[in-house]
């Protein structure tokens, strides 16, 4: 999860600068894979979904999709996609399970 974290602050950052990235990134990243936890808690195990997130000066525009399987230990919730302003960013598994 901290891969996924360290892929969108760097988005972030390149569209913000450093200082303000930083600052606006350690805010909204945190913020966006929370909700998108709670998205993918309510899904259905076989569901595929998504949730779109815009920052409020609309210079982020951050799609997550991911789905909830059942593992050994109970549900597993995964992230399977990010979208940043219309870029893919490319997700290994060290970056997919909240």
């Amino acid at each position: 999860m901290d891969e996924l974290r360290k892929l969108l602050l760097h988005e972030v950052v390149s569209l913000y600068g450093p200082l303000q990235g930083q600052s606006i990134g350690a805010i909204i990243i945190p913020a966006f894979i929370g909700d998108f936890k709670k998205v993918l808690d309510g899904a259905e195990t076989t569901d595929e979904v998504f949730e779109e997130y815009m920052t409020e000066d609309k210079k982020i525009h951050l799609i997550l999709e991911g789905r909830k399987s059942l593992g050994a230990k109970g549900p597993r919730l995964e992230i399977t996609g990010a979208v940043v302003n219309d870029k893919r960013l490319k997700l290994t598994e060290e970056h997919c399970y909240v």
